[in-house]
């Protein structure tokens, strides 16, 4: 997820420079979009609802959002970064509703209904505040129909202490390359990384360094936060898979459903 907009030490907007090459940039990794839209369509047709509608939060260059729209749902898009909802406006089918908003806000919980919601690929690790994913979690529910589905992942620990570990790194595409640095407390599951991006402007390239902050979840802390902001059927998985969450698990996928009864605020 694109992050809150705010910056210090006079970096960049997390996703301000980023946003003009993510998708190569992703493409690189072969991001397994298809995967996660299977995964997801598994979940809507588990919960015996017809969805029709859903919300993106986190939305960034709206890959996902066209995925879904391809499929016939209606997407509304929510990401903090208004260059990367740039980019998704060009993607998304015209009259998308794309909303700059940096979550939890509870302007988040005024949207809908929706039947579904959707935060993909690491966005609910930018919920680095005191009881942000828990705010952030409630918000959704209040925007979900009763018996609505939520589905989001998370990087985990494990993930964390491998990006850690390979120090500072890097990659040249041609025309784009960047620069990676981790800073990490020690004994706490926040990390910051400082992103410095070199993008081809003529002869010459210019640089413009980001400063993204991020942390990991237990999944005690996880659950708990879904079962105290009024969800059920909570489950998680192996990265948008069918298999058992593991300690080797890089990244957790988390399903549950909105409740019937009232939401907890």
């Amino acid at each position: 997820m694109s992050p809150r907009p705010e910056t210090d030490d006079g970096y960049g907007a997390p996703y301000s420079a980023l946003a003009q090459v993510y998708d190569r940039w992703m493409a690189a990794d072969r991001v397994p979009y298809d995967q996660w839209l299977t995964f997801t369509g598994k979940r809507f047709a588990e919960s015996g609802l017809q969805v029709r509608n859903v919300l993106d939060v986190a939305c960034g260059t709206g890959m996902t959002i066209k995925a879904l729209q391809d499929h016939g749902y209606e997407v509304t898009g929510v990401d903090a970064s208004a260059a990367m909802l740039d980019v998704a406006r060009a993607r998304t089918a015209p009259g998308t509703e794309l909303i700059c908003l940096a979550v939890p806000d509870e302007r988040l919980a005024e949207l809908g209904p929706f039947d579904a919601a959707l935060v993909c690929f690491d966005g609910a690790n930018y919920l680095t505040g005191q009881d942000a994913l828990a705010a952030t979690l409630s918000q959704l529910a209040r925007t979900l129909r009763p018996g609505g589905v939520l589905v989001f992942d998370l990087s985990t620990r494990r993930t964390f202490e491998e990006i850690a570990a390979a120090g500072e790194f890097g990659e040249d595409f041609g025309d784009f390359a960047y620069i990676w640095n981790t800073r990490h407390e020690p004994d706490t599951p926040a990390y910051e990384y400082l992103v410095s991006l070199f993008v081809a402007e003529g002869e010459l390239f210019r640089r413009s360094v980001e400063q993204h902050a991020q942390r990991h979840f237990t999944r005690d802390e996880v659950r708990n936060a879904l079962r105290a902001t009024g969800y059920t059927d909570i489950a998680v998985s192996d990265n948008y898979t069918e298999r058992e969450a593991t300690d080797t698990t890089r990244r957790e996928t988390w399903s549950a459903r909105r409740t019937t009864g009232s939401i907890p605020r």
